[in-house]
C-alpha cells in the first residue's frame, strides 16, 4: 500500500513541477487529475467513466495533504459531448497527462477503438505510451471495483500488465505501436483482455482486433503461440515426458534464443517463414534418473513439437477463423517485396498465404542434481 500511495505522490507533484512559473498556473489541489479512464458505448451514448485523482487539504491546513481517489460518470452522443458533460461536472481543470490506462468496454470495442486511438494521439496531453485494454464487463462496471490488491483500478492494472509482459507471458503494447498498425491497413493487432474476478481484477487474455474491432478473444492458458512470436523475451514452462517412462515427468524453462521472420515469393504466392531456436532450462524432474545422449535428444524434440504446435494452431486460427494477419506478417514482407506488396491485397492474401514454422530445441543443463551441469543462458 505504500508502494501505491508513493506513485501517486509522485503522478501528483510532477505536474504542480511542470506547472511552476507557468501564467495560468493552478495549484496541485486545483487539478482533477485522471489515473484511468473507461470508453463504452451505452444506450447510444458515449460513457467516459474515469478515476479521478486529487490532493486535499486536511481540516485546518492551508495545502494538500492527502490523496482523494473518487470516480465519475459522464455521457454524451459523441466525445465532445461526452467531455462537455465530464467538464460540467468538475470542480477543477482535468489533467490526463497521469493516465495510466484506458479501458476499452467491449460494446465499444465491437464497434471499433480507432477513433478513440486517434484521439489519444492527437490530444497533447495523452501520453503516447499509454496502457490501453479491453474488458470483458462494461468499462464502468470494471472501474468501479473496489480492489482491495491496490490504490486504484488503474494502478493495478497497469502493475499487472508490467508484470507479466516483463515475465513474457502477456504483451503490453502501446498506442504508438497500435496506430502504426492501424496506418498499415492489412493487419490486426492484439490488446490485454481484463475482467472482474472476485473483488479483484484479473488478466484473461487477449483480444483480437481487426479493423480496430473485437471479433474474438484468446484465452489467456491458449496463448503461448502468440507471446512465442510477438512476446519481447517470452519465458515459459512445460512438462514433457518420455515414452518408455510416462510416470516420470520432466519440467523446462524454456526461453527464446533467437527469432526469426522471412519472406519469399513464389509462383505469385507469399510465404513467410519462422524460424525459432528455444533455450531449455530443466528444471527438475518428478523422479531423479540420469539422462542419456539419446533421452536427451527426445525431449528437445517433444519440446520443438510442442511449441511448433502452439505457433501453428494460432496461426490456422488466424487464417481460417480470424481472417487476419494479428502477427504482422506484412511487414516482413512489405520490406523484402515492397512493390509486390504494392500490388496484391494483404487482408485478401492473409488467410492463403503458406506459413512455416521451423523450431529448434536445445537443452543447456542435464540434471539440477548435478551443480556441474548448470548453465546460464
Amino acid at each position: 500500500m505504500l508502494r501505491n500511495y508513493s506513485k501517486i505522490l509522485i503522478i501528483l507533484v510532477i505536474p504542480s513541477l511542470i506547472l511552476t512559473g507557468c501564467w495560468d498556473y493552478n495549484d496541485i489541489d486545483k487539478r482533477s487529475i485522471v489515473i484511468t479512464v473507461g470508453v463504452d458505448r451505452i444506450k447510444g451514448n458515449v460513457e467516459f467513466a474515469t478515476e479521478v485523482a486529487r490532493l486535499v487539504p486536511e481540516a485546518g491546513e492551508a495545502k494538500a495533504s492527502k490523496q482523494d481517489i473518487y470516480k465519475d460518470l459522464s455521457y454524451g452522443k459523441t466525445f465532445e459531448f461526452a467531455r462537455v458533460d465530464y467538464d460540467s461536472r468538475r470542480p477543477f481543470p482535468t489533467f490526463l497527462s497521469a493516465t495510466r490506462v484506458v479501458v476499452f468496454g467491449p460494446n465499444y470495442a465491437k464497434e471499433g477503438v480507432e477513433p478513440y486511438m486517434n484521439r489519444i494521439n492527437k490530444m497533447y496531453d495523452y501520453r503516447k505510451t499509454l496502457l490501453t485494454v479491453v474488458s470483458r464487463e462494461p468499462a464502468s462496471e470494471l472501474i468501479q471495483t473496489k480492489v482491495k490488491k491496490s490504490l486504484s483500478v488503474g494502478f493495478l492494472i497497469e502493475d499487472m500488465m508490467t508484470f507479466l509482459s516483463e515475465k513474457g507471458t502477456a504483451l503490453y503494447p502501446k498506442v504508438g505501436e497500435i496506430l502504426s498498425d492501424i496506418s498499415l491497413g492489412d493487419v490486426g493487432y492484439i490488446l490485454p483482455y481484463i475482467g472482474k474476478s472476485q473483488e479483484s481484477i484479473k488478466y484473461l487474455g487477449l483480444a483480437i482486433m481487426k479493423e480496430s474491432k473485437l471479433i474474438d478473444t484468446v484465452d489467456v492458458k491458449n496463448s503461448e503461440g502468440i507471446l512465442y512470436l510477438l512476446a519481447e523475451d517470452p519465458v515459459f514452462t512445460e512438462i514433457v515426458t518420455l515414452e518408455n517412462d510416462k510416470e516420470n515427468k520432466y519440467s523446462f524453462r524454456i526461453k527464446i534464443g533467437d527469432r526469426k521472420i522471412k519472406s519469399e515469393y513464389k509462383e505469385g504466392k507469399p510465404i513467410i517463414n519462422v524460424d525459432l531456436e528455444l533455450k531449455n532450462q530443466l528444471q527438475y524432474q518428478y523422479y531423479v534418473e540420469p539422462i542419456n545422449d539419446k533421452e536427451k535428444k527426445l525431449l528437445e524434440k517433444k519440446i520443438s513439437n510442442i511449441v511448433k504446435k502452439y505457433i501453428t494452431d494460432i496461426i490456422k486460427r488466424s487464417q481460417k477463423e480470424f481472417e487476419c494477419d494479428i502477427f504482422s506478417f506484412a511487414k516482413y514482407f512489405r520490406a523484402d517485396f515492397p512493390k509486390v506488396y504494392k500490388k496484391i491485397d494483404w487482408s485478401k492474401e492473409y488467410p492463403e498465404i503458406k506459413v512455416n514454422v521451423n523450431v529448434k530445441s536445445k537443452i543447456i543443463n542435464m540434471n539440477l542434481s548435478d551443480p556441474s551441469a548448470k548453465q546460464k543462458y
